[in-house]
């Protein structure tokens, strides 16, 4: 169990992770991931998180568990440039961008209109998301393949066809909720469904969640992607003039 309200500085529990025009700021009871300024073509990034020292089939969390944080930010879902969120994944991605293991996550996620990211036909590809992805397993033989190909000329399409076919995934877009307020997100990750809260309130249930095991992640950054089924893969970091964040008062993982 972790139950953090940063009113003593942070856990040495949690990674760290700023670069670029990114930092982390600490108030008490806050801690704040700030971009400003960042740079068309750079990385930007601030972010905490609990994957970075661990090999992926070590990490830490599995289902019955639920996740509690306490968030705002400091723009509107529109005008926060880059992507931001919260929530679990396995870092699929080595440092050149290879994706060395099927994407699984389970989180809250924001794209600005920058980007157009959906795995789920018919759904908005920016935006503040509950949302899953459960891409399973593959041996490292079909990652490398899958790499090869994608990377081939006016092939991404045809790849994101055929991950959809393994890829279950999950998106619900919450225009309704008001990314500067205070809010409690919560997710409760059962084996058989996913169901995400708002204030207490469902927002979300998501079938056949991941099963791997997870770390937690939190972060803003400059990023902007197109990818998806019927998508042609593109991939850019964007520059963010504004001083931008987004503010954490608690995280809570616990067992259920």
């Amino acid at each position: 169990m972790v139950d953090d309200n940063f009113e003593h500085g942070v856990s040495p529990y949690w990674v760290r992770f700023a670069i670029g025009h990114a930092d982390i700021e600490r108030a008490p009871g806050i801690l704040r991931f700030v971009v400003d300024g960042a740079v068309s073509g750079e990385l930007s990034d601030a972010e905490l998180d609990d994957h970075r020292t661990v090999p992926r089939e070590r990490l830490m969390w599995k289902p019955p568990l639920r996740l509690t944080v306490h968030a705002r930010t400091s723009h509107r879902s529109g005008e926060l440039l880059g992507t931001a969120g919260f929530g679990f994944w396995n870092d699929p991605f080595d440092w050149v961008g290879n994706v060395q293991t099927p994407p699984n996550a389970l989180w809250f996620f924001y794209g600005s209109p920058h980007s157009d990211m959906s795995f789920v036909r018919n759904v908005r590809g920016h935006g503040w998301k509950a949302a899953m992805l459960n891409g399973g397993r593959a041996d490292k033989l079909t990652m490398a393949l899958g790499n090869f190909v994608f990377n081939l000329p006016g092939m991404s399409k045809l790849v994101f066809r055929l991950a959809e076919t393994r890829i279950n995934a999950h998106e619900f877009i919450m225009d309704d909720v008001e990314l500067t307020e205070w809010h409690e997100y919560r997710i409760d990750w059962m084996p058989r469904e996913a169901i995400f809260f708002v204030d207490g309130v469902e927002v979300s249930r998501a079938p056949n969640p991941p099963t791997v095991p997870l770390g937690f992640v939190a972060w803003v950054d400059n990023n902007a992607a197109v990818m998806g089924p019927g998508r042609d893969f593109a991939f850019n970091r964007i520059a963010v003039p504004q001083r931008q964040w987004m503010e954490l008062s608690r995280v809570c993982i616990e067992p259920l």
